[in-house]
C-alpha cells in the first residue's frame, strides 16, 4: 500500500491508499499514473494529485454538467474544455437533443489511458459518432471558434496553477463568453472550494462576475477532493436559481423536466437535490470578504494563494 496525502491547502488535506497500479505513463504534459484504492476503486492522478475515482464521482461531474444541460431551453452543440476522463462528456451525452460535442483536451494520452483502463466511468463516449476530439490547448481552441458556437461550454480543467492559469482568466471568460450562441448561452466550470481555498473561490467568481451578469453557484462534498466543491454556472439570461428554487420550479416539474431531457436518471443530481446543491453556503460571504480576492487578468493570472501541492 502506498499513501496518497492530498494538500487542500498548506495547513489542510486528506490521505487515502493505493495498492497495485494498472498503468503509468509520462506523456508530454504530465505524469500519468491509474491504481486501485480500497478507498475509492480506480483512481486517477496526474502529477501525483487525484482526478477522478470510481466511487461518488457522479457527486462532481453530475453537479457540472446536468444543471446547465438542463436550464438550457435547447442544449445542442457542447464544447467540454479538459475532462479527459471521459465522465463530463458520459453526462453531456445522456442528454437528448445533444447533435455534437467537441472536446478539447491538451493531453491525448490521458484520453487514451481513460478510454482503455476506465471504461466503467465514460461508458464508452468516446465512441459516440457525435464527438469530435480537438488535441491542443483549451484557450486556444475557443479564441480560433467563431462567434456564437456552442449552446453550452462545460469547463474540466485541473486547478489553476502553472499552464491552467491562462483558463481562470477575465481575457479567457470574455472568449467564451463570445462563442456562446444567444444571451441563454451557458458556462459551467468548477469554482475550487470556498472552504479549502476561499481566495481562489473568490477570484473565480469575482472574475466571472465582470463577464457574466449572471453566475451562480452549485456545492456538492466531494469525496475524492476531501472537502465541499463549488461549481460556478455563468450566463446573460440564463438563471439557475430558478429551476433550484421550488417555489419557482417545484421539485415535481423539475422531475419531470429532468427525465424528459435525459435518457437515464441521476444518480446524484436529482431534482430533490437541487435547492440544496444550489443553497449558499456561508463561507461563501466570508470569501468574498477576503482583501487578497481579486479578478484574474492575463497580466496578473497568478491567483494570491496559489502553493505547491
Amino acid at each position: 500500500m502506498r499513501t496518497i496525502i492530498e494538500h487542500n491547502n498548506p495547513h489542510y488535506g486528506f490521505f487515502y491508499e493505493i495498492g497495485s497500479v494498472i498503468v503509468h505513463r509520462k506523456s508530454k504534459w504530465q505524469d500519468i499514473e491509474l491504481a486501485e484504492s480500497p478507498e475509492f476503486g480506480k483512481v486517477l492522478l496526474l502529477d501525483g494529485i487525484t482526478q477522478v475515482g470510481l466511487k461518488d464521482e457522479e457527486r462532481y461531474h453530475e453537479t457540472l454538467v446536468i444543471p446547465a444541460m438542463i436550464a438550457h431551453p435547447r442544449a445542442r452543440e457542447i464544447l467540454i474544455i479538459g475532462g479527459g476522463d471521459g465522465c463530463v462528456l458520459r453526462e453531456v451525452l445522456a442528454c437528448k437533443g445533444v447533435r455534437q460535442v467537441i472536446m478539447a483536451d491538451i493531453d491525448a494520452e490521458v484520453i487514451s489511458v481513460c478510454r482503455e483502463y476506465l471504461p466503467e466511468l465514460n461508458k464508452g463516449a468516446f465512441d459516440d459518432p457525435r464527438l469530435r476530439l480537438e488535441i491542443g490547448d483549451g484557450r486556444t481552441f475557443v479564441e480560433h471558434c467563431p462567434d456564437d458556437s456552442f449552446d453550452v461550454v462545460i469547463m474540466d480543467m485541473t486547478d489553476p496553477f502553472g499552464p491552467s492559469e491562462r483558463l481562470y482568466t477575465k481575457e479567457f471568460f470574455m472568449q467564451v463568453q463570445r462563442i456562446l450562441k444567444g444571451p441563454e448561452g451557458i458556462f459551467a466550470m468548477h469554482g475550487e472550494s470556498s472552504i479549502a481555498r476561499p481566495i481562489a473561490w473568490a477570484c473565480i467568481y469575482k472574475t466571472l462576475n465582470t463577464v457574466f451578469p449572471i453566475v451562480r453557484t452549485a456545492f456538492s462534498f466531494v469525496p475524492m477532493y476531501g472537502t465541499l466543491w463549488s461549481f460556478q454556472f455563468s450566463s446573460c439570461t440564463t438563471d439557475l436559481l430558478t429551476f433550484s428554487n421550488p417555489t419557482m420550479k417545484p421539485t415535481d416539474e423539475l422531475k419531470a423536466c429532468i427525465a424528459e431531457k435525459r435518457s437515464d436518471e441521476p444518480r446524484f443530481a436529482k431534482a430533490a437535490m437541487w435547492p440544496a446543491l444550489f443553497a449558499e453556503d456561508p463561507s461563501t460571504k466570508a470569501a468574498l470578504g477576503l482583501a487578497q480576492s481579486r479578478v484574474i487578468t492575463d497580466i496578473h493570472p497568478h491567483f494570491p494563494d496559489v502553493f505547491e501541492p
